[in-house]
């Protein structure tokens, strides 16, 4: 995924405002690799298609531990109470880690983590996942405001269009790019005009490109 393997597990860090096309790009990615075992963090009921939306913990948890082999498709809706977030997504997190294998695609991560702060769960996932064969995207809108970590650690950085300097600064540090061309990204909805710009970690390569739908 991401790459064109089904096969290989990756850390992605999907970075980009609202509109800017991030989470249509995790789409893709996900209808092109076809994850045997997919868990979705989804504060924003934006990854109903993939899978069986639930909002209990429990139930969530004895979902993962009662699948069949042909794996489990599960999107977990933490609600609308922030103050509960930070308690479910570590579970949620424990719970990705110890599945291993399949996907797992974290959205809103600045809901849950902060530059100095991340949850336990989180850092393992984040840090350890590709281990167990795990592939994580972790999206967020605002890159300067997430675990400071979350990017350096990531296989693939994907960027689309940023609103605040804060961030243009961060991903263009990240990306090995000048500011302006943050800055000069498009994200037009009414001419279907989203560009993005990634890096590989591993080798360093950057490339531009424009989402296509």
């Amino acid at each position: 995924m991401a790459d064109g393997s089904k096969n290989q597990a990756n850390i992605i860090a999907v970075m980009g405002a609202s509109g800017s096309g991030k989470s249509a790009w995790i789409k893709q990615q996900l209808r092109a690799g076809k994850p045997r075992g997919l868990l979705v963090w989804d504060p924003q009921d934006e990854f109903d298609e993939f899978g069986r939306p639930v909002s209990n913990m429990r139930e969530l948890v004895q979902a993962v531990k009662d699948a069949p082999a042909d794996g489990y498709r599960l999107v977990y809706k933490p609600g609308m109470a922030f103050s509960t977030y930070s308690g479910k997504f570590d579970v949620f997190c424990q719970l990705a880690y110890m599945a291993k294998g399949g996907c797992v695609v974290v959205d809103e991560l600045g809901d849950v983590t902060e530059p100095s702060r991340a949850p336990d769960g989180w850092s393992i996932l984040s840090r350890k996942g590709r281990h167990q064969g795990i592939t994580l995207f972790g999206a967020a809108q605002r890159p300067a405001n997430i675990d400071k970590d979350f990017i350096g650690n990531a296989s693939l950085v994907h960027c689309s269009r940023l609103s605040y300097e804060n961030d243009i600064k961060v991903m263009a540090n990240s990306l090995g790019v000048p500011q302006q061309e943050i800055r000069d990204m498009r994200a037009d909805e009414t001419t279907a005009d989203f560009d993005w710009i990634e890096r590989a970690q591993k080798t360093g390569a950057v490339r531009r490109g424009k989402l296509t739908f």
